[in-house]
């Protein structure tokens, strides 16, 4: 059976369903589930079929919802919670990440105020990664502007123990024993950092899926990569147009490819240069506008969530934009349609290969 995409668009006021057909060129729109609530992120688990949303609203709570059968019905989920006795209180959800294919039952949540999360009942339950918790530093942990969450899960394509977590504004921790353990990862090389503890906030830290310990990480000022038996980050921002941004991706098969979308720092939009994804094929050295297709010289923004790529051969990349566009490439970023538009602002995109 020939292999579709599906996308899961988060947004301000809901989650909507996008369903593609075979060539990837023709789109059916589904939605929204769960508004007027925000949908920080939603997920898809390629290991059962699952799919996760983080339902986040003022009135009547957040939780985190399942649907076993592709968004038809969704379920509640026993929301994550912190220990009695703390001063913090479960706020939001801002990132679900499946486990790897050697733990079947494993899903991720990172949360604000924030923490991590462990679901090994398929998302049922949550309980929270102590260890992480106790981190010394974590009282250096402050709020981006966007809140102080975690939001980030980086887990090893090879080994499910290796794993790095992002935090705003707390920095880079990895675990090499399943989260037993934790130490800070934040030494760069070629950018000073002001606070070289909290590494400035983390916007976007991906894992290559199939390569073991490659890494790229988008940050609130610059971009890096990081290689098999590196242990300091590489500073890759030199040739894109800004040094500020969120969202980003990693080519499925190629270790050296990774995409970005740069916005101005101030406004938090793609301007003056107008929207465009970057890309670079030699682990950030070099970086090349990709805009065929994209509105010229308009001033678009796309967040931490709001892009992501397909599995296929050619990869599908997709994003989502404020003003409520969602667009598509099914040429690996060379040429770009858009294909929903009157969405509301787009907080996720979170690409399905599904049979």
């Amino acid at each position: 059976m020939a292999k579709k995409v599906t996308l899961l668009v988060g947004t301000k006021k809901g989650l909507y369903i996008l369903r593609g057909d075979a060539g990837r060129g023709s789109w059916a729109c589904e939605g929204p589930a769960f508004a007027p609530a925000e949908i920080h992120h939603a997920a898809y688990d390629a290991r059962d079929g699952s799919m996760f949303a983080a339902v986040n609203q003022t009135w009547g709570g957040s939780r985190i919802e399942v649907s076993r059968d592709m968004g038809k019905t969704w379920k509640t989920t026993k929301n994550p919670a912190f220990p009695e006795g703390t001063d913090r209180t479960f706020s939001k959800t801002w990132h679900i990440e499946p486990g790897h294919s050697k733990t079947p039952n494993v899903v991720w949540a990172g949360t604000e105020p924030a923490a991590l999360f462990k679901s090994e009942d398929r998302g049922e339950t949550w309980s929270i990664v102590k260890s992480l918790d106790d981190q010394p530093s974590r009282a250096k942990w402050v709020p981006g502007f966007g809140g102080m969450g975690l939001h980030s899960i980086a887990i090893d394509a090879k080994d499910p123990k290796k794993m790095m977590v992002g935090i705003s504004v707390g920095g880079v921790y990895r675990t090499e024993d399943g989260g037993t353990t934790w130490v800070q990862d934040n030494k760069v090389n070629g950018a000073p950092s002001e606070r070289p503890d909290v590494f400035y906030c983390i916007h976007k830290l991906l894992a290559h899926p199939e390569e073991s310990d490659v890494r790229f990480m988008r940050v609130h000022e610059e971009v890096y990569w990081r290689d098999p038996g590196q242990t300091t980050w590489q500073f890759s921002t030199t040739g894109l147009p800004s040094n500020f941004g969120f969202a980003a991706a990693m080519h499925p098969r190629d270790r050296s490819t990774a995409y970005c979308i740069p916005l101005d720092g101030m406004r938090r939009t793609a301007a003056p240069f107008g929207i465009g994804v970057y890309r670079t094929t030699d682990k950030g050295k070099t970086w090349d506008r990709l805009d065929k297709g994209l509105p010229e010289g308009a001033p678009l923004e796309s967040v931490r969530e709001g892009m992501h790529n397909d599995r296929l051969d050619p990869m599908g990349l997709y994003f989502g934009t404020a003003n409520g566009d969602v667009w598509a490439s099914k040429t690996e970023g060379e040429s770009w349609s858009r294909i929903a538009q009157y969405l509301p602002y787009v907080t996720s995109v979170h690409a399905a290969t599904i049979e």
